[in-house]
């Protein structure tokens, strides 16, 4: 894998989605035959009738609902109204996941590395999950898997594949893959130098304010890191390629 004084700490496998879509039970893009019943569920859920909310989940995943299999499932996950079954919520999940529910493939996703829910963790069916979200445009879907990629721990690294995924979730606006993939192109790590490119990506990363002071830190410096080592004529290329990317909201960067 290449290494330098670049890097930095990156490249870490992300599940942060996880604890979020669990706590908010996947209130949003309800579908429209659907809205009223699983606007009421929400509501339920939400007032504290967890009873009414899995009634609800319970008729509307058995009649084929992907958003309430899924929502079940997190039910399920965190003992929300039943008894905690990992095995009943990943079967809700998976139900979900086949009928087409990016959140649930993302999920699957991620749980699928992890003993703890699954045994011996499933890394290809974790990576087949992971490109049925991602190219949905499931954003965490495209950082893990060029994170996947670039690692190369469970697959054989393909560093091309990894900066086609990045580029996927940094032109949606993820600051993770906007540094990975601008660290990527400053240090050559698997695809050509392109200094100009490299800059814009961690410049994009340093004004996307998602992250703690600490990491917002690490993101400045290594935009300044990079900013010294090119000259001027990149430089303000790279400024211009930001500016750019900025202006068209991220996409075709």
């Amino acid at each position: 894998m290449p290494s330098s004084a670049l890097s930095l700490r990156r490249h870490t496998l992300h599940s942060y989605g996880i604890a979020l879509v669990f706590a908010m039970l996947a209130s949003t893009n309800v579908y429209n035959a659907q809205a009223a019943t699983l606007s009421e569920a929400k509501e339920a859920a939400a007032s504290g009738r967890i009873a009414d909310a899995l009634a609800i989940y319970q008729t509307l995943a058995a009649q084929g609902d992907a958003k309430a299999q899924f929502n079940l499932g997190t039910m399920y996950m965190n003992g929300e109204g039943v008894v905690a079954d990992k095995q009943q919520a990943l079967d809700w999940y998976r139900k979900s996941a086949e009928a087409g529910y990016a959140e649930a493939q993302y999920t699957l996703g991620v749980l699928y590395f992890r003993p703890e829910m699954v045994g011996t963790p499933d890394y290809t069916g974790a990576i087949a999950w992971y490109k049925k979200a991602a190219e949905q445009g499931h954003e965490k879907s495209q950082l893990n898997l060029g994170i996947i990629y670039f690692r190369g721990d469970v697959i054989e690294p393909d560093y091309p594949q990894s900066a086609r995924w990045y580029v996927m979730a940094a032109e949606q606006g993820n600051a993770e893959a906007q540094y990975n993939l601008g660290v990527m192109y400053a240090n050559a790590e698997g695809i050509p130098a392109d200094l100009p490119r490299g800059y814009m990506w961690l410049k994009m990363a340093s004004e996307n304010q998602d992250a703690s002071a600490r990491r917002m830190q690490k993101r400045l410096h290594m935009l300044a890191f990079v900013g010294a080592k090119m000259s001027a004529e990149q430089k303000a290329e790279g400024e211009a390629l930001a500016l750019k990317c900025k202006q068209q909201q991220g996409r075709a960067c």
